[in-house]
């Protein structure tokens, strides 16, 4: 996997509790711009940020981004990830 490294201002990065959080905020925030670009799918969005499709949503509301405007085939393939996920936990 490819590492990017970007330059945040000290002033910027004192906005947060701690660099990581800095870090995660980032990532989740080139993660989302993604998702409302139409780049990468929730399902995919959810891998990238190594958590649950179950707790994305909240995520998703925190950049207004809402959780059912996308297209038929980013359906199918969350439903297909959710599939796999109840597979996987043997339901």
């Amino acid at each position: 996997m490819g590492k990017l490294t970007i330059d945040i201002s000290d002033e910027l990065i004192k906005l947060f509790p701690s660099k990581k959080e800095a870090k995660e905020e980032a990532k989740q925030a080139m993660v989302f711009d993604l998702v409302r670009r139409g780049k990468i799918s929730k399902a995919r969005a959810a891998e990238l940020l190594g958590i649950s499709l179950w707790n994305l949503p909240e995520l998703l509301a925190q950049y207004d981004i809402p959780w059912f405007n996308y297209s038929p085939d980013d359906l199918k393939h969350d439903v297909e990830t959710l599939e796999e996920l109840l597979k996987d936990k043997g339901n």
